[in-house]
């Protein structure tokens, strides 16, 4: 017997001194490439507005309380969360650093439980995106002698339990990004505005989406209007603009307009009197001939999806250069979306 309690002794004292020489700090990390952009991949994860679509937490406690608050993006954007103890227990994370489309660094708090960090690290591969998650914690802070013992221990198998659910994670944000349209807007510029309505004289009009029988419908209007303008000796008080109703089928119906300081009570029965789209928007530079457009759009309603904006009923362009006075290749346009609040 005297035997059997020495090696259990040896056991427990080895046990414990193995346990206070275990690593007190854990880090897990797991991988993934996405065939999305860098540029959309950093907007999805800049941000708390899509986590629960992508979060490996989110479904294992459905009667959670999930809570966003500050920026809408980067540094200060947080999500807090209460629940079930035994499920997704209650804390808040928040951004703490973030460097566009290579890092988001974030700082969780556990409550009880701890504190950690957390980081997402992007590197671009062409089309696609490789992105790593990392945690990374001291188990045995604020923690007394004897929990900071088992915590050690624990950490043993913290790879195993963490690394599981970044996994799961990961996938998730993989199929959901992989869902939204693919466009890098990161050369595009693009800005968040609040536009202001303006007084306008309009021309309804239509034409195929071909754009040489666009260039001819608008160019058609824009006389009309500008004839008038000139024998009442109208001042124009903005750039022209096409404000689109509808493009669908293979067709295109715009109002083209022009500002003006002041509308006349009588209107040839072809030009209207209104009002530019006001509100909140998104409007992005596009800089270059009128035919090539199109990428412009695709990129800004990517960037739009990506930063969880909804396209409202509008959108239009602002032709900020003279195309008598600029070359094609020079040409500076506002393109506008409405955003649906």
């Amino acid at each position: 017997m005297r035997k059997v309690g020495i090696i259990v002794l040896f056991v427990l004292v080895a046990l414990v001194v193995t346990g206070f020489l275990l690593p007190k700090q854990v880090h897990v990390e797991r991988s993934v490439t996405v065939d999305r952009p860098a540029t959309m991949m950093f907007a999805l994860l800049n941000s708390y507005r899509y986590y629960n679509r992508w979060s490996p937490w989110a479904a294992r406690d459905p009667q959670a309380e999930f809570h966003i608050s500050g920026p809408e993006s980067g540094v200060g954007a947080r999500l807090s969360w209460m629940g079930e103890p035994n499920l997704v227990g209650s804390g808040w994370q928040e951004i703490v650093a973030s460097e566009p489309y290579e890092l988001i660094e974030i700082r969780l708090d556990f409550d009880s439980q701890g504190v950690a960090r957390s980081r997402f690290t992007l590197l671009a591969q062409g089309a696609s995106t490789h992105i790593t998650w990392s945690f990374d914690s001291d188990l045995t802070e604020g923690m007394g002698p004897l929990d900071a013992f088992l915590a050690r221990y624990f950490g043993l198998l913290f790879d195993r339990w963490v690394g599981g659910d970044y996994e799961q994670g990961l996938a998730n944000l993989k199929h959901f990004a992989e869902s939204l349209p693919a466009s890098d807007f990161s050369e595009l510029e693009i800005s968040r505005i609040d536009a202001v309505a303006q007084e306008i004289l309009l021309v309804s009009t239509s034409s195929s989406q071909d754009p040489a029988d666009i260039a001819l419908a608008i160019s058609a209007a824009y006389a009309e209007i500008g004839s008038f303008i000139s024998e009442n000796e109208l001042e124009i008080t903005g750039k022209p603009m096409a404000i689109t109703r509808a493009w669908e089928e293979g067709s295109y119906e715009f109002d083209a307009a022009i500002p003006v300081s002041f509308i006349p009570e009588r209107l040839p029965e072809n030009i209207r009197a209104g009002r530019s789209p006001s509100g909140s928007a998104v409007r992005a530079i596009h800089r270059g001939k009128y035919n090539q457009m199109m990428p412009t759009y695709e990129k800004l309603a990517a960037y739009m999806t990506a930063h969880g904006l909804s396209q409202g009923s509008v959108s239009w362009e602002h032709y900020i250069s003279d195309p008598a006075e600029t070359s094609p290749e020079e040409l500076i346009t506002h393109v506008y979306v409405l955003i649906d609040d």
